[in-house]
């Protein structure tokens, strides 16, 4: 029925996540309504962020290629506190609390065995390798955990916690969860900031 220009463009946008065949068609259609000078500046949007937008080389966040992000490059933060979480999306549910003043270092990924996914394909050994060791050495470091609820999160927790006993660090080191507040099934994505915040100080060390 559409074009098969129009269709082929509905079809490539379902490639993000989320996007339907209806939410793709009507995205298509408003790409078609876009006047030449918007059109243009969509697209030079495209390229800027697909070619200089990257990861932290510290953190793993969002950075400029090859560079810190202004979270890492930001010396007036707390250097005893760094938030481990999954996913780099998982920082900017955090930083709505707007009362978080530490660190992050981001996994990519939880322990998972059932879906293949173990420490080697996590960036925990650079968490204890490149951050914490260097950390350590400034006095006592706090390590806030904010995973998605599940399995994965707390085979993770317990895999961190058996390396800091490990290299004798659980003196120097202790690690905390957010707590009330959140849903028993949370989904970091959908947290509000109300609710970050009262997590975020009602945190509780683990045992």
């Amino acid at each position: 029925m559409l074009p098969k220009a129009m269709q082929d463009l509905s079809d490539k946008l379902k490639y993000f996540p989320g996007v339907g065949t209806r939410s793709s068609q009507k995205l298509a259609l408003d790409v078609i309504h876009l006047s030449p000078e918007k059109y243009d500046e969509l697209i030079e949007a495209f390229s800027q962020a697909r070619n200089n937008v990257g990861f932290c080389t510290q953190c793993g966040f969002f950075a400029q290629k090859n560079k810190l992000c202004e979270i890492c490059s930001n010396e007036s933060r707390n250097k005893t506190q760094i938030c481990l979480v999954e996913k780099p999306t998982d920082v900017i549910s955090m930083e709505k609390s707007q009362i978080y003043r530490g660190y992050y270092h981001v996994l990519n990924a939880l322990i998972s065995p059932l879906d293949n996914i173990f420490a080697e394909n996590t960036r925990i050994g650079e968490l204890f390798e490149h951050r914490l060791a260097g950390l350590t050495k400034l006095g006592d470091v706090e390590v806030i955990l904010f995973f998605k609820a599940g399995f994965a999160g707390e085979a993770t927790t317990a895999y961190i916690k058996e390396l800091i006993k490990d290299r004798g660090l659980t003196e120097k080191i202790k690690i905390s969860r957010l707590a009330q507040g959140l849903p028993m099934y949370y989904n970091p994505d959908t947290l509000d900031q109300a609710t970050m915040a009262r997590a975020l100080e009602d945190r509780r060390l683990v045992s």
